[in-house]
């Protein structure tokens, strides 16, 4: 009985570790990942900044004049 409950506890063990291990890989694939969305992210800012900063602005076409 003792042997039993030693080599469950070795096998409970090693399924722990290796669950942590593929955990662990899991996260830093999903980190890897969060990174690229937020570099994509970035560079769609950078291109709507571009494109918003290059169009021209003429105040005359938003004036408006009420004449009473």
């Amino acid at each position: 009985m003792m042997k039993t409950l030693a080599s469950e506890t070795i096998n409970l063990q090693q399924n722990i570790m290796s669950f942590q291990q593929e955990t662990s890989s899991s996260i830093h694939n999903l980190e890897k990942q969060m990174g690229q969305v937020a570099s994509s992210v970035g560079k769609l800012e950078a291109q709507i900044n571009r494109k918003l900063r290059s169009q021209a602005l003429n105040p005359k076409e938003n004036v408006s004049v009420t004449m009473l």
